[in-house]
């Protein structure tokens, strides 16, 4: 009753004010497209209802913008190094990909169905705010890449961190696929790389709308990092997951998505493939393990 009034009282855009539930999105039609910043996110955020769209018939793509591969703790943790080289960097993202990819095969989706951009993992909103040239693209200090490093995907060729070709990259996963609906992290999260996806995921669709492209699916996100959240409402295993205490982005509406019991506990055990963070973070991680996901909608 309490999470029903609190919904009621955020702000409502204008383009969202039709949607109260997920379920109108849900069918055999469906074409979910999500945007992950780390391997982890999307397993985090959709994992139930990727879930419901496959038993739906529906199709799930997953677009994984870097590989998770600059993150410190868990390099010297994973590898038990004081100060890791470059090279340990490069191995860590490929066993978050591989890490991935189980988690995935948990919740159904085909590893056809995933792709691994390789963009810089810490480095998006370096990305997002700097320009470069050809010539002077950013380099990532954890791996030392310029650009992406992909083990098994074909990408544009000449790619390199930059603003522009993440933007390319993008539109194309879009074009190829032809989404109905498109998710990723949303406005308020207080990750810098979960903020810069949103940001170039919302550039390239609106540079395909303004392209006239044919291709217009509807943009819904979900939250991963604010503060304490979600620990600080931990009620035990299964409890629901309320909007953060405080949290506060205007023209958004908070949209509760119930999942089922059995739903609930496949979204657990693929948690647990992401077998590198659960050492580090296990306790966050599953605290997205509950009876319901919450995403937002407008903005």
């Amino acid at each position: 009753m309490f999470l029903a009034m609190l919904i009621s009282l955020l702000p409502i855009s204008a383009g969202a004010q039709e949607l109260t539930s997920m379920e109108p999105l849900i069918s055999h039609h469906t074409r979910l497209m999500l945007f992950a910043p780390h391997p982890d996110d999307v397993t985090l955020g959709a994992g139930g209802l990727i879930q419901r769209v496959l038993a739906a018939g529906g199709k799930v793509k997953v677009v994984y913008m870097t590989n998770g591969d600059g993150f410190p703790d868990g390099v010297q943790m994973e590898y038990h190094l004081t100060r890791p080289p470059r090279k340990d960097f490069n191995r860590y993202g490929r066993l978050r990909q591989k890490e991935a990819r189980h988690a995935l095969a948990t919740l159904g989706v085909k590893a056809r169905n995933l792709v691994f951009l390789g963009f810089p993992d810490g480095g998006l909103q370096n990305l997002s705010v700097k320009s470069c040239t050809p010539h002077r693209p950013y380099r990532s200090p954890f791996t030392g890449n310029v650009r992406p490093v992909v083990f098994d995907n074909v990408i544009i060729p000449h790619t390199d961190y930059c603003a522009k070709d993440v933007r390319e990259e993008l539109e194309r996963e879009i074009v190829y696929f032809k989404p109905t609906l498109v998710m990723t992290t949303g406005p308020g999260d207080q990750h810098p790389d979960h903020e810069a996806t949103l940001h170039f995921l919302e550039q390239a669709l609106a540079h395909l709308a303004a392209h006239h492209s044919p291709v217009h699916p509807r943009l819904l996100t979900f939250l991963i990092h604010y503060n304490g959240w979600p620990l600080d409402q931990e009620k035990g295993a299964g409890t629901g997951l309320e909007p953060p205490i405080g949290f506060s982005v205007h023209g958004i509406r908070w949209i509760s998505f119930p999942l089922t019991p059995l739903e609930t506990a496949t979204k657990r055990e693929a948690i647990l493939k992401f077998h590198s963070q659960m050492l580090i973070m296990g306790r966050f991680l599953l605290g997205f393990a509950r009876s319901n996901e919450l995403f937002m909608a407008g903005k």
